[in-house]
Order: structure tokens, then sequence, then C-alpha cells
């Protein structure tokens, strides 16, 4: 948080930035921090300020940036929009959609299920670190999400718990 917008975009792809004799190509990386900046609309007077110094949504932002100036080919976000105003939320679901359209694999972690509904096609339900169910797009539905959440593991069948409800 303390380190700077450009510093922070440029964390992950170091490597890919060199030329010749391991000296770093400034003009490359100047560049993919404008492309970046300007891609995933952050928003901030300077890329020399402060991560810290930005709002929430452009906070993560420019998580995603670091990441996406590796050219991933599958990323991981886990609660992507905790903390984040509403607004923020529909830029990061768009950012994420479209990495999707253009190839790039995601699994998104949430405890949001309408966030999970919203932008993925197929959840994976897990209890006690175990996958209680999987489901399609067209079987998404809070009843079927919960359901699984609340459905019984290995875990609860070693400590003996009894089943509850009336699929006895």
């Amino acid at each position: 948080m303390e380190f700077s917008i450009f510093d922070n975009l440029n964390l992950v792809s170091l490597k890919q930035s060199k030329k010749i004799m391991n000296m770093i190509d400034r003009k490359k990386v100047v560049r993919q921090v404008q492309q970046s900046r300007d891609t995933l609309r952050i928003k901030c007077d300077d890329v020399r300020q402060p991560v810290k110094s930005l709002s929430g949504g452009n906070q993560q932002k420019v998580v995603i940036g670091k990441w996406l100036i590796s050219k991933p080919e599958f990323l991981i976000v886990d609660e992507p929009t905790r903390g984040i105003d509403v607004g923020a939320k529909s830029e990061i679901y768009h950012i994420i959609n479209k990495l999707v359209k253009d190839g790039i694999g995601a699994l998104v972690i949430s405890s949001e299920m309408e966030e999970l509904m919203g932008i993925c096609n197929r959840i994976i339900v897990m209890k006690q670190g175990e996958v209680t169910g999987s489901l399609s797009h067209r079987e998404f539905s809070q009843e079927s999400i919960v359901s699984l959440a609340f459905a019984r593991t290995s875990a609860d069948l070693c400590r003996g718990e009894e089943k509850t409800d009336e699929r006895k």
C-alpha cells in the first residue's frame, strides 16, 4: 500500500521488462503502466502516488492490473469486490468478464452469492474444505447454493452428526 501505483503495476512483470544485459526497458514499463491505467480506468492524479491514497475500487484495479501486465493464462481473484462501492463493483465485474471473453481463465472466490451468480459460468460450493456440489449457470439460485453450503461432508460424518432434514 505504501508503494506507488507505478511500482505496484510493475512488481510482477519486471522480468518481462528486461532487455539487453538485464537492464529494464524503461519505455516499455512506462507504456505498460499507462496502458493499465487507461484500460482499467484507474482514477489517480499521478501514477507515482501511493496506492493507499486511492479508493478501494481503484486499489483493487491496481492489484488486477499488476497481474494482467504479466499476461496470465489464468487469474484467481479472491473476494474481488469486498469493501468497495457499487460503481467500483460494476467496473470490476466488467473487467473480469472482459478477461474471460478475451480467453483468460478466471476463478472467482466470493462469499457473495449474487456476485457469483452474476459473473460465473459454474459455481462450486465448498464446506469445511470439501466440495459439496457444482452448479451450472442454468441451475443457479440462492436456494440451490444454500442447500449445498449446508450439505453434509465427510467431516460431519466423522463427528457422527445426524442428518436433520427430511431426507434421512
